[in-house]
């Protein structure tokens, strides 16, 4: 083992090297795993307005007999408050759930 290879783990001895690597492990190991948030959206643990919001998203769906729903649709469908980034990840869970996504063309 040479001097520049110290711990013999080809970090070459630099401890900023390691938690790179350390840090670059980690993002792999999280890439390559199937998503668990800490439990995915459902549509009861949602709040009224975004559970309406999805009612009325799946009942359009259903009587147009669509899969693929419109920005536009989606946008007639939002509650009259500023939803969050959270409140839109949660729709497109359950929509997907149901085998509906949203497009722009729908």
């Amino acid at each position: 083992m040479d001097r520049k290879d110290r711990n013999g783990d080809g970090t070459g001895g630099d401890p900023a090297h390691a938690r790179r690597q350390a840090v670059i492990d980690r993002l792999l190991s999280d890439a390559l795993q199937v998503p668990t948030r800490h439990g995915l959206p459902s549509h009861e643990s949602l709040p009224v307005d975004i559970r309406r919001t999805i009612d009325r998203l799946l009942a359009k769906a259903d009587a147009e007999h669509r899969r693929s729903l419109s920005y536009d649709d989606l946008e007639e469908a939002l509650p009259p408050r500023d939803v969050t980034a959270d409140d839109l990840e949660a729709i497109f869970w359950v929509l997907a759930e149901y085998g509906i996504e949203v497009d722009e063309d729908g």
